[in-house]
């Protein structure tokens, strides 16, 4: 027997209602899975961290961020300073070509 148009529409619908759940449940996959990944990625890298530091030193959490960010403020500085003394470098060299008699 041929379907009616109403049968297709109801049928197109279950179908669609299918489909919705399915993406729910998938996109709740994806999440999980991100969230695993990021709480390893967490872990692994607070474990290297922690192994910067005496390891056998009882710090509170504040104080473990203070020393961190004192490092990353030590590095930026270093890094800033390089980079300065290199533009430096390099203006001083373009002013020794320029002014070398031709």
């Amino acid at each position: 027997m041929k379907k009616t148009t109403t049968q297709k529409i109801a049928e197109a619908q279950a179908k669609k209602q299918e489909q919705q759940v399915e993406l729910k449940r998938l996109l709740q996959q994806q999440k999980a899975e991100e969230r695993k990944a990021r709480d390893k990625r967490h872990t692994e890298r607070g474990a290297i961290a922690e192994k910067l530091f005496d390891p056998k030193a009882e710090i509170s959490n504040v104080e473990f961020q203070k020393r961190l960010e004192d490092i990353l403020k030590a590095f930026n500085l270093q890094n800033r300073t390089a980079q300065t003394s290199g533009i430096i470098s390099a203006k001083s060299e373009v002013s020794k070509v320029e002014n070398e008699p031709e």
